[in-house]
């Protein structure tokens, strides 16, 4: 059985403006979502919309070509909390938080191949539970993500304080922010090939992508 991505969980319109619905030619943006996930409108068709919103929502319409297939979680598949540094980033570049799951890492990673711009990912111990698991067996803690912050010194990497974790460990916000005094906690989507829109400007396609 294939591990369950949350595809249907992506979200459209809240990244899009009225303005650049028009712009499109369809009217409301709850038709020119419509439009698109029925294939009547290509965002590369939209020049309304900047280069990097057209390729995040072209992303997000094509997930389940571009989101790696993985496994449904039998067992826990761990691997060592680690900081991994995309696309050479520097003290003003985003943090994505996640678990150690092997899973979990195939599927960021797989998308994060798909960009030009600059992350920290960082992993932290959840013995090895992908995020929605992790959720369900509270092996996401304040104090394991603590621990991966302070093993891997990030305070002194980066110049901002905040963390974007899943969506689906959303609930856990107020429990994190509450025990990591200075640091913003930030949910991001439930599926991850969401984040290109999550992100905006600061998810730049490859040159020539559109």
């Amino acid at each position: 059985m294939e591990a369950n991505l949350y595809i249907d969980k992506i979200e459209l319109a809240p990244y899009l403006t009225e303005e650049e619905c028009r712009a499109a030619g369809a009217g409301p943006c709850r038709e020119f979502v419509q439009a698109l996930r029925e294939g009547r409108k290509r965002p590369e068709d939209c020049p309304g919309l900047s280069p990097a919103k057209r390729y995040a929502l072209s992303l997000a319409l094509r997930a389940q070509e571009i989101l790696p297939t993985v496994p449904s979680l039998e067992l826990p598949r761990p691997l060592p909390p680690e900081l991994y540094e995309i696309n050479d980033p520097d003290a003003a570049s985003p943090v994505l938080v996640t678990g150690n799951s092997e899973y979990t890492l195939t599927v960021l990673t797989g998308l994060l191949a798909l960009t030009v711009s600059p992350f920290y990912l960082l992993t932290a111990d959840c013995r090895g539970d992908t995020a929605d698991m992790a959720m369900i067996y509270r092996s996401f803690t304040p104090q394991r993500l603590d621990q991966s912050l302070t093993d891997h010194q990030l305070a002194g990497r980066v110049s901002h304080r905040r963390l974007i974790i899943p969506g689906v460990l959303a609930p856990l916000k107020e429990e994190l922010a509450g025990y990591l005094s200075g640091w913003e906690i930030v949910p991001g989507p439930i599926c991850a090939a969401e984040l290109p829109l999550f992100l905006g400007e600061g998810w730049q396609p490859p040159q020539d992508s559109f």
